[in-house]
């Protein structure tokens, strides 16, 4: 695709040029929104998104991250013009013989489509090799009421049962994963699953069910990371350390690592492996003097260049030489000073390449052929295509006129010597490597072993995990029902006590509440267990109100005990719903071993007190209707008396 109007960071939002290769043909959209090409993108599932800069689909980095989490995980977003460097679309496209319209987007988004077919450009990803799942509620459970547990319950048990399933599907699908969990009422609250894979191995998507839901995310990285979609096996400068321990380092021609390993017992064919594994030895450096005859060997089997220093390089020198890659033993220095010291040689002219190589012409080629001996014009020049015409004649190789069958005879012997010492060096290489293989072969039986043990002992290990998290959380209950024993023993106690004070007609126990409030009384309730009939002594009941008053009301409780000022309006209510409020004046409380108790007698008489203003204020809310009514009543007479002057006058 390609930008056709507009911009991602103007008000004028973007379209673009869709250009669709595929094996059922090719498709052409002139202008396409942003929104319509996700969702085209999203139905189709491309196996690529081409684009000569990734900065046409979005405003900035944090826009960019929210469109790659929108695509499918399979699809990749390719930057056909290269990382972060980005070379011209032009030069590109001119060095795979694709001709274009620069002015036209439709001709740019074909461009791009048929590049990235061809496995140009690098892979945008703005996301690590880890995966993040967060299983949590759907929905909040609120202030609610009386069954506001069992709702808690669950929503928790079902995100519990989500994280169950998420976690067995993962090690179903063999991931590595660590997982955290937060303990709520009959279940989790939420659990979050980090887990080591990319987003495409995973398969879980974002969703819900239920009351819990689920949320699935690549983690995100510190900054954009460009991969080459087709990488390519280029030349190298490989230092060896010869020894009873090996050290091999890899750089590439721009001097940076390529890798770097250090390993007893190495032999010089798993040194050639692991060199072609890298890429293909161009230098093949010692830092020592003479050369040994294990780098003599890898340098022959890649007809690679030799670097020797001539001498012996001092420890300093090494040590500035491998600093700046790091390293983890003397091996892997000198291996590292080694490949450093030979880089250091051929930087210029590998420079003085970059800088007069033509495009069409890969400079890595050119580096190679002056390593080997040519100039830099030598190399561009042998490089080049020639131009067309009758191809140079073959020169013809003449025996000398002179020649005679002794001469020939030398030759043939010379020959059938060499022959003989090649067939000789054959078959002691297929000695060799017949005793590599037998070698490989006990060294991978081996291995298996050694993996089947591992094996064992992470399952061994994940399962003592589990059962250790098992136990954390059944300590957790433990300590929280524990609790509640504590709270329910003190409670009976209490409970004791004031009945052992009512049999011994000591008095009649009153429930004590801190404030009135609706929490307070909730809290109070669930402490103390206020059931119908109970008295309840409010010590503070300055600040209730008639959702509080209501919460008494639905208690039936028997009367209320006030021990500071109480709003009228809250009293009256409370009247209305046949609560009795009596002040502790009229009930005196007094406490008896730790327990607040009053006189049943004072009760009764305070009681009959409330009863006369009950039925006062009832007959005053009366009359004061009947007074309403009558009022009312002379109102309507006095305006139909207006209105029957009206009439007589008119």
């Amino acid at each position: 695709m390609d930008i056709a109007s507009g911009s991602p960071r103007s008000k004028r939002a973007p379209s673009y040029a869709l250009f669709i290769l595929s094996g059922d043909g090719e498709e052409r959209h002139p202008m396409v929104t942003r929104q319509k090409l996700v969702r085209m993108i999203r139905q189709g599932a491309p196996d690529m998104v081409a684009v000569d800069n990734v900065h046409e689909l979005a405003a900035d980095r944090g826009d960019l991250v929210r469109l790659l989490r929108q695509l499918p995980p399979a699809t990749k977003l390719v930057q056909v013009t290269g990382g972060e460097r980005p070379q011209s679309l032009v030069r590109i496209a001119r060095s795979h013989g694709i001709a274009f319209d620069r002015l036209d987007p439709m001709d740019e988004a074909e461009t791009c489509a048929r590049l990235a077919s061809k496995g140009v450009g690098s892979v945008v990803s703005a996301f690590e090799e880890k995966t993040w799942i967060k299983v949590s509620r759907r929905r909040s459970p609120g202030r609610g009421g009386w069954s506001q547990k069992r709702y808690t319950r669950k929503i928790h048990g079902s995100v519990k049962a989500l994280s169950r399933e998420v976690e067995e599907r993962l090690r179903e699908e063999g991931h590595r994963f660590a997982v955290r969990s937060v303990e709520g009422i009959g279940g989790y609250t939420r659990s979050e699953f980090v887990v080591e894979a990319e987003r495409s191995e995973v398969h879980i998507s974002s969703g819900y069910r239920g009351d819990a839901q689920i949320r699935v995310e690549g983690v995100e990285r510190d900054r954009l990371n460009f991969e080459p979609l087709r990488r390519r096996r280029g030349y190298i400068i490989a230092g060896i350390d010869p020894g009873t321990t090996t050290g091999i380092a890899a750089l590439n021609l721009n001097g940076e690592l390529v890798d770097l390993v250090s390993a007893r017992a190495i032999s010089a064919p798993d040194v050639i492996e692991w060199l072609s594994d890298r890429g293909k030895p161009l230098v093949v450096a010692t830092d020592v003097f003479p050369t040994p005859g294990a780098v003599e060997k890898v340098k022959r089997s890649f007809s690679a260049v030799l670097y020797s220093p001539g001498g012996e390089i001092p420890s300093e020198e090494k040590i500035a030489l491998a600093r700046g890659y790091g390293y983890r033993n003397d091996h892997e220095r000198d291996a590292l000073a080694a490949a450093a010291s030979a880089y250091k040689k051929y930087r210029n002219k590998f420079q003085q390449v970059e800088k007069k190589c033509p495009p069409e012409i890969d400079p890595e080629e050119v580096k190679a052929l002056v390593v080997r001996g040519l100039s830099i014009d030598q190399a561009i020049s042998g490089m080049t295509t020639p131009p067309e015409g009758e191809p140079p004649a073959a020169k013809e190789t003449k025996l000398p006129v002179g020649s005679d069958a002794s001469a020939q005879m030398a030759e043939k012997r010379r020959q059938a010597d060499q022959i003989r010492r090649l067939k000789g060096f054959v078959e002691e290489l297929q000695a060799q490597l017949a005793k590599e293989e037998e070698t490989r072969r006990r060294l991978e039986s081996k291995i298996e072993r050694l993996k089947d043990k591992n094996r064992r002992e992470i399952k061994r290990d994940q399962e003592i995990r589990i059962r250790e998290k098992e136990i954390d959380r059944l300590r957790g209950l433990l300590r929280q029902e524990r609790k509640v024993n504590r709270r329910l023993k003190s409670r009976l106690k209490r409970e004791r006590r004031a009945e052992e004070l009512e049999e011994g007609a000591v008095g009649r126990a009153v429930k004590e509440v801190a404030s009135f409030s609706r929490d307070s009384l909730i809290e109070a309730a669930g402490r103390l267990g206020i059931v119908k009939g109970d008295v309840v002594l409010l010590q503070d009941a300055s600040g209730g109100g008639p959702s509080a008053a209501d919460l008494l009301i639905e208690m039936e409780v028997e009367a209320v005990i006030v021990g500071t000022y109480m709003d009228p309006k809250v009293e009256g209510h409370l009247m209305d719903g046949g609560v009795p409020v009596l002040s502790i004046q009229e009930v005196p409380v007094k406490r008896v071993a730790g327990v607040a108790i009053f006189d049943p007698r004072d009760l009764e008489e305070a009681k009959g007190g409330w009863g006369e203003r009950s039925r006062e204020r009832v007959a005053r809310r009366k009359a004061e209707w009947l007074e309403g009514m009558i009022q009312e009543y002379r109102a309507e007479r006095r305006k139909d008396e207006r209105q029957r002057r009206k009439k007589i006058e008119g």
